[in-house]
């Protein structure tokens, strides 16, 4: 049959859709206040039909202009730029609208046949051409074909959002093996990439108050991370000081700082010249005994407070550097609480010994009630373990600690706690 219009010599489809338009126009301007509400209903349903049949013919229209190259005869580069520029569309949109006409003419007949019924809207089969597109190239021919029957007969009940998520779920519909497969294999793809991702940067800040910390963990990465930091950020328990004062993220901040420093002391890193890593703080004699002046950080060039300083060598490794019979010399380091008297402590003190305290040994230090720099001497008489928060509160000067008669650690609360600086111990330590 010849299908070419005997009066303009023009195809006969070019020639329907033109009357088509020219109709519409006639009848745009109809009264529609007169048409009753159960027929407005079926006129909504009508168009409806009629704009997925139009945009069927339309998707296939672009796909023979694709299929004849139109758009390089008349100087664009591709089908799609072609229609960006002839129909405004966006050039993303272009794009789609090209993929889904060669899909529903290679690869999905039965969207195909919807569409052209008006059963289902454009929207649909982007929707299911998208969930069929990803299958994974081990799903077979009648595994795509099922797939794209049942996503076709959900589109004529569901709308394009709740099919996005039934496309999502096809394949286990269909091949539950092949599902579970793929998805063995997605995890382990998305935790490798996902590893490679995983970054850390530290940078100070321009006023020397402190490093900003930034980056990315991996959900692995990430889940470790927290099951290591949580136990240590949990706010401290009310004591004889009062409430812990610090906000969640500084309680996360000083338990980073908890977990690096007991790795740190376990011996379990890789050596670096030679040694364990390891601060290293420089400070003088005087400086050091009569806690003034500053420290400095030797890794970094950090100044800290002196006070800091003898907290930190209430529990460290200490060596003296100088010059001894005109020589430059460097003592061996002498390291205060280890071994067996570091184990007396943690089975008198089971803990933390401030009033109130619950943290266990593994979170203390080891605390020279009478300072070593003052002759104090390290052995149990004069120890006491302290988790880091109230290590550095002794530090303070406003709590006071002694050693009871019985050999106990009692700790003298500040004036605006008790008056009369009664003192006071961990209810820990009464039995």
């Amino acid at each position: 049959m010849d299908s070419t219009s005997a009066d303009t010599g023009r195809h006969r489809f070019s020639v329907l859709v033109e009357r088509a338009r020219a109709r519409f126009a006639e009848e745009s301007g109809a009264l529609l206040w007169s048409v009753p509400g159960d027929e407005l209903i079926d006129l909504l349903m009508s168009l409806e039909a009629l704009s997925a049949q139009i945009d069927a013919v339309q998707l296939q229209v672009i796909r023979e202009v694709d299929r004849q190259d139109l758009g390089r005869t008349v100087g664009a580069t591709s089908t799609a730029a072609l229609l960006s520029s002839l129909l405004r569309m966006r050039p993303e949109h272009a794009r789609a609208a090209v993929r889904l006409a060669n899909d529903l003419d290679t690869a999905l007949p039965l969207v195909q046949l919807a569409l052209n019924a008006g059963e289902i809207s454009a929207d649909h089969a982007r929707v299911i051409a998208k969930a069929i597109r990803d299958l994974p190239k081990e799903a077979g021919q009648e595994t795509r074909a099922e797939a794209e029957q049942v996503l076709v007969e959900h589109a004529r009940v569901f709308d394009p959002k709740d099919l996005a998520g039934l496309g999502k779920a096809v394949l286990n519909a269909e091949d539950p093996d092949l599902a579970d497969k793929v998805l063995a294999k997605k995890l382990a793809e998305e935790e490798a990439k996902a590893a490679r991702r995983c970054e850390l940067s530290l940078y100070d800040a321009p006023d020397g108050s402190g490093t900003h910390i930034r980056g990315k963990l991996d959900p692995i990465a990430a889940d470790r991370f927290r099951t290591a930091i949580e136990p240590l950020s949990k706010p401290l328990p009310t004591t004889a000081d009062g409430l812990d004062p610090r906000s969640a993220a500084q309680r996360r901040g000083d338990a980073l700082d908890e977990l690096v420093r007991r790795y740190l002391d376990s011996g379990e890193s890789p050596t670096q010249g030679g040694e364990k890593p390891h601060i290293v703080v420089t400070i003088t004699d005087e400086d050091l005994v009569n806690g003034t002046g500053l420290g400095r950080l030797l890794r970094t060039g950090t100044y800290v407070s002196a006070r800091t300083v003898q907290e930190w060598a209430c529990d460290a490794k200490v060596s003296w550097f100088g010059n001894r019979d005109g020589e430059v010399a460097l003592s061996d380091g002498t390291r205060f609480f280890t071994g067996r008297l570091r184990k007396l402590l943690e089975l008198r003190d089971r803990g933390c010994a401030f009033p109130g305290c619950d943290r266990p040994p593994a979170w203390c230090h080891g605390h020279h009630v009478q300072s070593w720099l003052n002759g104090g001497p390290t052995t149990l008489a004069n120890g006491a373990l302290l988790c880091g928060y109230h290590h550095r509160l002794i530090h303070q000067g406003t709590w006071q600690i002694r050693i009871a008669a019985d050999g106990v650690p009692e700790f003298i609360p500040p004036e605006w706690i008790d008056h009369q600086r009664n003192p006071i111990r961990n209810n820990r330590l009464r039995t």
